[in-house]
């Protein structure tokens, strides 16, 4: 899930959901398969080869190497187990992070009675390594055929619809893994991501609430509970109930330059002018390109009319993303004030410019969300991505058409 940072809602009109797109950071839903304590290593007393299949194949999920190994070479001894020898080299691979060499070895599987539900967990999770999401739904999609109820599989998939940006359908896995598991931390987040992207306020509230009221193990990392927050506090001040949005800020990060610049637009809206520009000053002093704290820092300078102050900054975030309409349409307001007509004329045009490409990218987006299987709606997607400088968001949606292209159809029958 790569977080970017849009702006306070005191703060910015015209913000794209697909804005958020970009982030930096993933959240990854897909977990090892539980394993009961000592099961590793009990093949070694036992002359069953299907036992000892069994006992490798738990060895895999702890990621005991050795014991994968034995069972390997155990299992060569029984002709008719080239099948098991076959997923677990594959097994062995993946978890050594060589998906190339896992898949050649999966090629080789029938995936029939005790090798099925392994051999389509461990080649759907190839498959999306590999960037093949069509594929590695297709694996998971087969699982929930046998079991609607398999939580792994509505993990996966609600992964693997959110990477082709098919959110509805991401939705819609994830709510049914929380209705098996309703403990599941990061699929209220992930939930919490989207709806926040695209300013459904009122949802994401209810999810990172939710994911907040769980107590996170200790395989959340920090960063990730501490963007709940984050997002959570913004989510907040979109429905501008600040007040509520100062506790959850209060709970983050006190060194945050973000955390820190939200604090201050709350207590700006709270009338707590100074404490806002105690903040305000904090945060610029973490990160003066903060951008959240850089429009406060406008928006109090124009409170107290001081038009000229806000040239600079404006200029030098325009300067790092020419096409951020919120702060193109502020700069041609103070030109305006400042008597500038052709100043103000000229950044209008590119504020229409830039606003115009912005709402094809949420249309597209919207497109693409409802046809998690259409290449060209992702490829018209990356080129706007690349004229409005987001190199990495264009990587993405290029990735997502060349996933789209390995397979004609995805299944996108309502999930059960």
């Amino acid at each position: 899930m790569t977080l970017s940072s849009p702006p306070s809602a005191a703060a910015t009109p015209g913000r794209s959901p697909a804005d958020s797109r970009g982030r930096t950071w993933r959240i990854s839903l897909a977990v090892a398969s539980v394993v009961a304590a000592g099961a590793a290593g009990w093949f070694m007393y036992t002359t069953d080869p299907h036992q000892v299949f069994r006992d490798s194949l738990a060895a895999v999920a702890i990621h005991d190497h050795d014991t994968v190994l034995k069972g390997i070479e155990t299992l060569e001894n029984h002709p008719e187990f080239d099948s098991h020898v076959a997923l677990l080299r594959g097994a062995y691979q993946l978890r050594r992070g060589r998906p190339g060499g896992a898949m050649r070895s999966f090629e080789m599987v029938e995936p029939t009675g005790e090798l099925r539900k392994p051999a389509l967990e461990l080649t759907g999770e190839c498959l999306f390594l590999l960037e093949q999401l069509p594929l590695a739904a297709a694996q998971f999609q087969e699982l929930l055929k046998d079991n609607p109820n398999s939580a792994d599989a509505h993990r996966w998939l609600g992964q693997i619809f959110y990477n082709l940006g098919a959110f509805d359908t991401a939705m819609a896995h994830l709510n049914k893994l929380i209705e098996i598991e309703p403990g599941d931390y990061l699929a209220h987040a992930l939930i919490g991501h989207m709806a926040f992207d695209f300013e459904d306020f009122q949802l994401a509230v209810e999810n990172y609430r939710k994911a907040l009221a769980l107590d996170p193990s200790e395989s959340i990392p920090a960063e990730v509970h501490q963007e709940v927050l984050r997002n959570l506090g913004r989510s907040l001040i979109g429905q501008n109930n600040l007040t509520d949005a100062l506790k959850i800020l209060d709970t983050a990060d006190p060194d945050h330059a973000l955390v820190l610049a939200l604090k201050a637009d709350c207590h700006r809206g709270l009338g707590n002018t100074e404490k806002a520009r105690a903040l305000l000053k904090q945060a610029l002093g973490r990160d003066p390109h903060e951008r959240v704290a850089v429009l406060l820092q406008v928006d109090m300078a124009i409170d107290q009319q001081q038009t000229e102050a806000v040239i600079v900054p404006l200029t030098t975030l325009l300067s790092k993303d020419p096409h951020d309409t919120a702060c193109r349409y502020q700069l041609a307001q103070a030109w305006q004030r400042l008597g500038q007509p052709d100043k103000y004329k000229q950044e209008m045009a590119r504020h229409d410019t830039s606003q115009k490409l912005k709402q094809e990218l949420t249309e597209k987006n919207l497109e693409a969300n409802r046809a998690p299987d259409n290449a060209e709606v992702r490829d018209r997607l990356a080129e706007l991505c690349d004229a409005l400088g987001k190199p990495d968001l264009a990587s993405m949606w290029r990735r997502a058409a060349a996933a789209c292209r390995r397979l004609p159809q995805i299944d996108r029958q309502p999930v059960p």
